[in-house]
Protein backbone atom coordinates (compact mmCIF):
# COMPACT_ATOMS: atom_id res chain seq x y z
CA UNK A 1 0.00 0.00 0.00
CA UNK A 2 1.38 3.26 -0.84
CA UNK A 3 1.32 6.80 0.72
CA UNK A 4 -0.86 7.61 -2.89
CA UNK A 5 -3.39 4.71 -1.51
CA UNK A 6 -3.22 6.19 1.95
CA UNK A 7 -4.39 9.32 1.10
CA UNK A 8 -6.86 8.26 -1.89
CA UNK A 9 -10.76 9.01 -0.82
CA UNK A 10 -13.00 6.67 -1.49
CA UNK A 11 -16.65 4.69 -0.74
CA UNK A 12 -16.84 2.77 2.32
CA UNK A 13 -18.13 0.27 -0.84
CA UNK A 14 -14.90 0.37 -2.89
CA UNK A 15 -12.94 -0.24 0.93
CA UNK A 16 -14.49 -3.23 1.97
CA UNK A 17 -14.18 -4.72 -1.48
CA UNK A 18 -10.68 -4.49 -1.72
CA UNK A 19 -9.64 -4.48 2.31
CA UNK A 20 -12.21 -5.82 4.00
CA UNK A 21 -12.03 -9.77 4.35
CA UNK A 22 -15.35 -11.00 6.44
CA UNK A 23 -14.20 -13.37 9.07
CA UNK A 24 -16.12 -15.27 11.77
CA UNK A 25 -14.26 -13.00 14.70
CA UNK A 26 -15.91 -15.25 17.40
CA UNK A 27 -13.79 -17.89 16.06
CA UNK A 28 -10.94 -15.99 15.98
CA UNK A 29 -10.99 -15.49 19.35
CA UNK A 30 -11.54 -19.06 20.19
CA UNK A 31 -8.85 -19.98 17.83
CA UNK A 32 -6.28 -17.47 19.94
CA UNK A 33 -7.62 -18.57 23.17
CA UNK A 34 -6.41 -22.03 22.03
CA UNK A 35 -3.75 -21.56 20.86
CA UNK A 36 -2.15 -19.02 23.77
CA UNK A 37 -3.33 -22.12 26.03
CA UNK A 38 -1.15 -24.32 24.47
CA UNK A 39 2.01 -22.32 24.69
CA UNK A 40 1.57 -22.03 28.38
CA UNK A 41 0.71 -25.83 28.43
CA UNK A 42 4.12 -26.42 26.39
CA UNK A 43 5.71 -24.31 29.21
CA UNK A 44 4.46 -26.38 32.23
CA UNK A 45 4.82 -29.11 30.37
CA UNK A 46 8.94 -27.98 30.10
CA UNK A 47 9.17 -26.51 33.52
CA UNK A 48 7.52 -29.62 35.39
CA UNK A 49 10.00 -31.78 33.47
CA UNK A 50 12.89 -30.07 34.04
CA UNK A 51 11.51 -29.79 37.77
CA UNK A 52 11.13 -33.65 37.90
CA UNK A 53 14.99 -34.30 36.97
CA UNK A 54 16.59 -31.75 39.67
CA UNK A 55 13.64 -33.49 42.36
CA UNK A 56 15.14 -36.50 41.17
CA UNK A 57 19.09 -35.54 41.67
CA UNK A 58 18.25 -33.28 45.04
CA UNK A 59 14.79 -33.48 47.21
CA UNK A 60 15.00 -30.02 48.44
CA UNK A 61 16.27 -28.87 45.39
CA UNK A 62 13.29 -30.02 43.48
CA UNK A 63 11.19 -28.79 45.97
CA UNK A 64 12.96 -25.10 45.38
CA UNK A 65 12.76 -25.21 41.68
CA UNK A 66 8.87 -25.90 41.95
CA UNK A 67 9.03 -22.65 43.60
CA UNK A 68 10.53 -20.82 40.98
CA UNK A 69 9.07 -22.56 38.11
CA UNK A 70 6.01 -20.69 39.53
CA UNK A 71 7.28 -17.37 39.36
CA UNK A 72 8.90 -18.05 35.91
CA UNK A 73 5.24 -19.41 34.81
CA UNK A 74 3.52 -15.97 36.06
CA UNK A 75 6.68 -13.48 34.82
CA UNK A 76 6.94 -15.07 31.19
CA UNK A 77 3.68 -16.37 30.84
CA UNK A 78 0.72 -14.74 32.44
CA UNK A 79 1.65 -11.37 32.60
CA UNK A 80 2.61 -11.03 28.80
CA UNK A 81 -0.47 -13.07 27.88
CA UNK A 82 -2.99 -10.84 30.07
CA UNK A 83 -0.69 -7.61 28.31
CA UNK A 84 -1.29 -8.61 24.72
CA UNK A 85 -5.20 -9.21 25.63
CA UNK A 86 -5.75 -5.65 26.85
CA UNK A 87 -3.64 -3.52 24.27
CA UNK A 88 -6.05 -2.47 21.79
CA UNK A 89 -6.06 -3.12 17.95
CA UNK A 90 -7.57 -0.99 15.44
CA UNK A 91 -10.63 -1.79 13.80
CA UNK A 92 -9.97 -1.87 10.52
CA UNK A 93 -12.50 -5.04 9.37
CA UNK A 94 -15.86 -3.02 9.06
CA UNK A 95 -18.92 -2.77 7.38
CA UNK A 96 -21.90 -0.26 7.04
CA UNK A 97 -22.77 -0.76 10.71
CA UNK A 98 -19.99 -0.36 12.00
CA UNK A 99 -17.63 2.39 9.99
CA UNK A 100 -18.50 5.43 11.59
CA UNK A 101 -17.70 3.65 15.32
CA UNK A 102 -14.72 2.29 13.52
CA UNK A 103 -12.97 5.30 12.85
CA UNK A 104 -13.68 7.44 15.55
CA UNK A 105 -12.18 4.85 17.67
CA UNK A 106 -9.09 4.56 15.72
CA UNK A 107 -8.86 8.69 15.95
CA UNK A 108 -8.87 8.12 19.95
CA UNK A 109 -6.31 4.72 19.64
CA UNK A 110 -3.79 7.05 17.47
CA UNK A 111 -4.30 9.99 20.02
CA UNK A 112 -3.50 7.07 22.84
CA UNK A 113 -0.56 5.54 21.36
CA UNK A 114 1.08 9.07 20.66
CA UNK A 115 0.13 9.99 24.77
CA UNK A 116 2.17 6.77 25.38
CA UNK A 117 4.73 7.50 23.25
CA UNK A 118 5.09 11.05 24.71
CA UNK A 119 5.42 9.92 28.31
CA UNK A 120 7.21 6.67 27.49
CA UNK A 121 9.84 9.23 26.08
CA UNK A 122 9.55 11.69 29.42
CA UNK A 123 9.24 9.10 32.16
CA UNK A 124 11.19 5.66 31.46
CA UNK A 125 14.86 7.52 31.56
CA UNK A 126 16.46 3.94 30.34
CA UNK A 127 14.36 3.65 27.17
CA UNK A 128 15.25 5.49 24.28
CA UNK A 129 13.21 4.45 21.66
CA UNK A 130 11.81 7.67 20.47
CA UNK A 131 13.95 10.52 19.15
CA UNK A 132 13.04 14.01 20.41
CA UNK A 133 12.56 15.08 16.90
CA UNK A 134 9.55 12.67 16.64
CA UNK A 135 8.42 13.38 19.81
CA UNK A 136 8.29 16.42 19.60
CA UNK A 137 5.88 16.15 16.75
CA UNK A 138 3.48 14.44 18.33
CA UNK A 139 3.33 16.55 21.34
CA UNK A 140 2.51 19.57 18.90
CA UNK A 141 0.30 17.64 17.01
CA UNK A 142 -1.59 16.83 20.20
CA UNK A 143 -1.68 20.15 22.04
CA UNK A 144 -2.99 21.88 18.54
CA UNK A 145 -5.21 18.73 18.05
CA UNK A 146 -4.31 18.82 14.77
CA UNK A 147 -4.99 15.09 13.48
CA UNK A 148 -3.34 15.10 10.11
CA UNK A 149 -0.21 16.59 11.50
CA UNK A 150 -0.66 13.35 14.24
CA UNK A 151 -1.05 10.69 11.85
CA UNK A 152 2.18 12.27 9.26
CA UNK A 153 4.51 12.19 13.12
CA UNK A 154 3.23 8.60 13.90
CA UNK A 155 3.52 7.29 10.53
CA UNK A 156 7.02 9.43 10.33
CA UNK A 157 7.66 7.87 13.88
CA UNK A 158 7.11 3.81 12.81
CA UNK A 159 9.25 4.38 9.22
CA UNK A 160 12.27 5.59 11.89
CA UNK A 161 12.42 5.11 14.81
CA UNK A 162 10.25 1.84 15.88
CA UNK A 163 11.70 -0.23 12.52
CA UNK A 164 15.20 0.50 14.10
CA UNK A 165 13.90 -0.26 17.50
CA UNK A 166 12.16 -3.70 16.40
CA UNK A 167 14.91 -5.02 13.99
CA UNK A 168 17.33 -4.82 17.35
CA UNK A 169 14.26 -5.84 19.40
CA UNK A 170 14.41 -9.18 16.90
CA UNK A 171 18.10 -9.42 16.60
CA UNK A 172 18.89 -9.45 20.46
CA UNK A 173 16.33 -12.22 20.78
CA UNK A 174 16.60 -14.18 18.36
CA UNK A 175 20.62 -14.28 19.10
CA UNK A 176 19.32 -15.21 22.59
CA UNK A 177 17.39 -18.18 21.69
CA UNK A 178 20.64 -19.23 19.17
CA UNK A 179 22.80 -18.84 22.07
CA UNK A 180 21.08 -20.88 24.69
CA UNK A 181 19.70 -23.43 22.43
CA UNK A 182 23.12 -24.15 21.18
CA UNK A 183 24.56 -24.36 24.47
CA UNK A 184 21.30 -25.98 26.31
CA UNK A 185 21.84 -29.52 24.61
CA UNK A 186 18.40 -30.65 26.24
CA UNK A 187 14.65 -30.45 23.74
CA UNK A 188 12.82 -29.27 26.97
CA UNK A 189 15.27 -26.65 28.30
CA UNK A 190 15.35 -25.33 24.31
CA UNK A 191 11.42 -25.55 23.51
CA UNK A 192 10.92 -23.92 26.78
CA UNK A 193 13.18 -20.87 25.75
CA UNK A 194 11.82 -20.82 22.33
CA UNK A 195 8.76 -20.37 24.19
CA UNK A 196 9.84 -17.78 26.42
CA UNK A 197 11.78 -15.56 24.08
CA UNK A 198 9.23 -15.71 21.26
CA UNK A 199 6.52 -14.36 23.82
CA UNK A 200 8.87 -12.09 25.14
CA UNK A 201 9.60 -10.55 21.37
CA UNK A 202 5.70 -10.60 20.54
CA UNK A 203 5.32 -8.53 23.72
CA UNK A 204 7.94 -6.25 23.31
CA UNK A 205 7.32 -5.41 19.96
CA UNK A 206 3.36 -5.16 20.33
CA UNK A 207 4.34 -2.74 23.77
CA UNK A 208 7.05 -0.50 20.73
CA UNK A 209 4.08 0.41 18.71
CA UNK A 210 1.58 0.87 21.26
CA UNK A 211 -1.35 -1.79 19.38
CA UNK A 212 -1.14 -5.10 18.51
CA UNK A 213 -2.49 -7.19 15.72
CA UNK A 214 -6.49 -8.34 15.68
CA UNK A 215 -7.18 -11.18 17.15
CA UNK A 216 -7.09 -13.69 13.60
CA UNK A 217 -3.62 -12.14 13.16
CA UNK A 218 -2.09 -12.55 16.46
CA UNK A 219 -3.81 -16.42 16.44
CA UNK A 220 -1.49 -17.35 13.57
CA UNK A 221 1.85 -15.77 15.21
CA UNK A 222 0.50 -17.77 18.50
CA UNK A 223 0.77 -20.76 16.02
CA UNK A 224 3.79 -20.18 14.59
CA UNK A 225 5.28 -20.08 18.16
CA UNK A 226 3.85 -23.25 18.90
CA UNK A 227 5.70 -24.80 15.44
CA UNK A 228 8.80 -23.68 16.38
CA UNK A 229 8.56 -25.01 19.88
CA UNK A 230 7.54 -28.25 18.31
CA UNK A 231 10.63 -27.98 15.78
CA UNK A 232 12.88 -26.76 18.69
CA UNK A 233 11.82 -30.09 20.77
CA UNK A 234 12.88 -32.52 17.91
CA UNK A 235 15.57 -31.28 16.22
CA UNK A 236 18.31 -32.56 18.59
CA UNK A 237 17.79 -35.59 17.18
CA UNK A 238 17.53 -34.08 13.49
CA UNK A 239 20.49 -32.12 14.00
CA UNK A 240 22.37 -34.70 15.91
CA UNK A 241 22.16 -37.31 12.70
CA UNK A 242 23.47 -34.51 10.12
CA UNK A 243 26.44 -33.68 12.44
CA UNK A 244 27.20 -36.94 11.99
CA UNK A 245 27.18 -37.20 9.04
CA UNK A 246 28.82 -34.35 8.14
CA UNK A 247 31.79 -35.76 10.59
CA UNK A 248 32.22 -39.16 8.72
CA UNK A 249 32.59 -36.98 5.88
CA UNK A 250 35.36 -35.06 7.20
CA UNK A 251 37.57 -38.15 6.87
CA UNK A 252 38.85 -41.41 8.49
CA UNK A 253 41.31 -39.29 10.21
CA UNK A 254 38.73 -38.59 12.92
CA UNK A 255 37.87 -42.36 13.74
CA UNK A 256 41.13 -42.85 14.89
CA UNK A 257 40.59 -39.72 17.98
CA UNK A 258 37.50 -40.71 18.78
CA UNK A 259 37.31 -37.66 21.44
CA UNK A 260 37.65 -35.09 18.56
CA UNK A 261 35.52 -36.68 16.46
CA UNK A 262 32.62 -37.11 19.42
CA UNK A 263 33.58 -33.06 19.96
CA UNK A 264 33.34 -32.25 16.50
CA UNK A 265 30.09 -33.88 16.29
CA UNK A 266 28.36 -31.77 19.59
CA UNK A 267 29.63 -28.55 17.83
CA UNK A 268 28.08 -28.88 14.67
CA UNK A 269 24.79 -30.45 16.62
CA UNK A 270 24.67 -27.33 18.68
CA UNK A 271 25.41 -24.34 15.98
CA UNK A 272 22.96 -25.79 13.76
CA UNK A 273 20.02 -25.90 16.57
CA UNK A 274 21.02 -22.54 17.46
CA UNK A 275 21.05 -21.62 13.68
CA UNK A 276 17.84 -22.96 13.23
CA UNK A 277 16.53 -21.73 16.22
CA UNK A 278 17.35 -18.23 16.18
CA UNK A 279 16.23 -18.38 12.45
CA UNK A 280 12.56 -19.41 13.12
CA UNK A 281 12.34 -15.99 15.90
CA UNK A 282 13.51 -14.12 13.76
CA UNK A 283 10.74 -15.11 11.26
CA UNK A 284 8.03 -14.90 14.30
CA UNK A 285 9.66 -10.96 14.82
CA UNK A 286 8.81 -10.15 11.05
CA UNK A 287 5.51 -11.61 11.22
CA UNK A 288 4.40 -9.32 13.97
CA UNK A 289 5.63 -6.29 12.33
CA UNK A 290 4.19 -6.84 9.33
CA UNK A 291 0.75 -7.42 10.49
CA UNK A 292 0.89 -4.57 12.63
CA UNK A 293 1.77 -2.31 9.96
CA UNK A 294 -0.81 -3.57 7.84
CA UNK A 295 -3.03 -2.80 10.03
CA UNK A 296 -1.67 0.70 10.69
CA UNK A 297 -1.50 1.43 6.83
CA UNK A 298 -5.62 0.25 6.83
CA UNK A 299 -6.53 2.50 9.34
CA UNK A 300 -5.11 5.48 7.62
CA UNK A 301 -6.88 4.55 4.58
CA UNK A 302 -10.06 3.65 6.28
CA UNK A 303 -10.18 7.29 7.74
CA UNK A 304 -9.91 8.66 4.18
CA UNK A 305 -13.66 6.89 3.20
CA UNK A 306 -16.18 9.18 2.88
CA UNK A 307 -19.38 7.91 4.18
CA UNK A 308 -22.82 9.08 2.92
CA UNK A 309 -24.24 11.18 5.63
CA UNK A 310 -21.55 10.88 7.92
CA UNK A 311 -22.42 13.82 10.34
CA UNK A 312 -26.17 12.23 10.12
CA UNK A 313 -25.02 8.61 11.10
CA UNK A 314 -23.19 9.75 13.78
CA UNK A 315 -25.68 11.35 15.85
CA UNK A 316 -27.91 9.25 15.32
CA UNK A 317 -25.30 6.68 16.77
CA UNK A 318 -24.83 8.76 19.43
CA UNK A 319 -29.08 9.24 19.98
CA UNK A 320 -29.38 5.74 20.30
CA UNK A 321 -26.18 5.08 23.13
CA UNK A 322 -27.71 7.47 24.86
CA UNK A 323 -31.67 5.96 24.75
CA UNK A 324 -29.72 2.58 26.05
CA UNK A 325 -28.32 4.28 29.38
CA UNK A 326 -31.21 5.99 29.88
CA UNK A 327 -33.34 2.95 29.54
CA UNK A 328 -30.87 0.51 32.05
CA UNK A 329 -31.44 4.01 34.46
CA UNK A 330 -34.98 3.85 33.90
CA UNK A 331 -35.08 0.11 34.10
CA UNK A 332 -32.71 0.25 37.80
CA UNK A 333 -35.45 3.10 38.96
CA UNK A 334 -38.04 1.04 38.28
CA UNK A 335 -36.92 -2.37 40.42
CA UNK A 336 -36.21 -0.32 43.10
CA UNK A 337 -39.81 1.49 43.48
CA UNK A 338 -41.04 -2.19 42.79
CA UNK A 339 -39.10 -3.38 46.18
CA UNK A 340 -39.96 -0.14 48.02
CA UNK A 341 -43.90 -1.56 47.33
CA UNK A 342 -43.37 -4.57 47.86
CA UNK A 343 -41.70 -3.76 51.11
CA UNK A 344 -44.10 -1.63 51.99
Amino acid sequence: MSKKDNDKKMTLEEYQKKYSKPYNEKAAKSFLFIFGAAIGIIIVFCLFSICLKIYELNVYAGYVSIGLAVLIFIFVYIIPVIKLKQTKSFMTNVDSDNAIIAKKYNKKLREDIADKMIDISQKATDISWYSDEKVGKLAIARQTGNDQALKDALTDTYKTDVKKVSNKMIRDHALKVGVTTALSQNEKVDTLFVCIYNLSLIKDIIFLYGFRPNDRQLAKIYRNVIADAVIAYGLGNATGSMASGIVKKMGKGLDGIPIIGSALNTVIDSVAQGMINSTLTVLIGFQTKKYLMKEYKLQNILDNVIITDEELDSEAIEMSNNLKQDIKEESKNAKKESKATATA
